[in-house]
């Protein structure tokens, strides 16, 4: 899930993707009183490789909210300077947290390997998530009915961001593309960039989970969660 920074622990229930799209008032769900927390990698590695990670991530997070609490600046087009390559490594560290016994060799040489060319082997989608609620798919694929592309897609979305890291890059979604990293490939691990931010067209609360069209879904909802507000009273 997000780091505590970006998404603070409150008071959740927790359900799979496919139980919360499936069109029921309450779908079933299990209560978690101080927010969601996964780990599957050692404490110190939690720490010393991913924190400098999560920095960039949280850095990204609160400028984009900080946005969002003042009309003023909500317009159809801003930018926030991020560093890219820390940014992109800190979501996979993050997804990589998710289940249990999930050890993915593509995923360490990116972690421990700031250099690795990481934006070259996927495509790091974004977009701004006004929205309440979290949503992280590890075991998720979409594809395009009538052999138009498939991938492996990695989806974290927490307010104020969302990410679609797509293990396919020529994969392409079929209702709308959101922007992405693919500018800041080539960069230094701690280099900065300016990155554009979109405010308007943007999708509703469960897309891509919840298709529509020629688009397909797979899931395997042992790696697909959404987390919710638990509402008192």
């Amino acid at each position: 899930m997000p780091p505590k920074a970006w998404a603070q622990g409150i008071a959740l229930r927790v359900s799979s993707v496919a139980d919360a799209i499936s069109g029921e008032k309450k779908p079933r769900s299990h209560k978690m009183p101080n927010g969601v927390c996964f780990r599957s990698i050692c404490r110190t590695c939690n720490g010393s490789v991913l924190s400098r990670y999560d920095k960039a991530l949280v850095s990204m997070s609160r400028q984009v909210t900080e946005i969002l609490r003042d009309r003023s600046k909500v317009t159809y087009y801003q930018s926030i300077r991020i560093q890219p390559q820390l940014v992109a490594r800190g979501v996979l560290g993050h997804m990589s947290s998710v289940g249990l016994n999930r050890y993915d060799e593509r995923h360490s040489q990116h972690l421990f390997d700031d250099r690795s060319d990481l934006l070259r082997q996927v495509r790091l989608h974004y977009w701004v998530y006004p929205y309440s609620g979290r949503t992280v798919l590890r075991d998720f694929g979409l594809g395009i009915l009538g052999g138009k592309g498939s991938s492996a897609i990695y989806v974290l979305k927490a307010y104020p961001l969302a990410f679609a890291m797509v293990w396919n890059r020529d994969f392409q979604f079929e209702d709308w593309q959101p922007q992405s990293f693919d500018p800041f490939a080539g960069f230094e691990p701690d280099q900065e960039a300016n990155l554009p931010l979109e405010f308007v067209g943007l999708p509703g609360q469960v897309w891509p989970e919840h298709v529509q069209g020629n688009t397909f879904a797979v899931l395997h909802s042992d790696g697909a969660f959404v987390a919710t507000e638990k509402r008192r009273g």
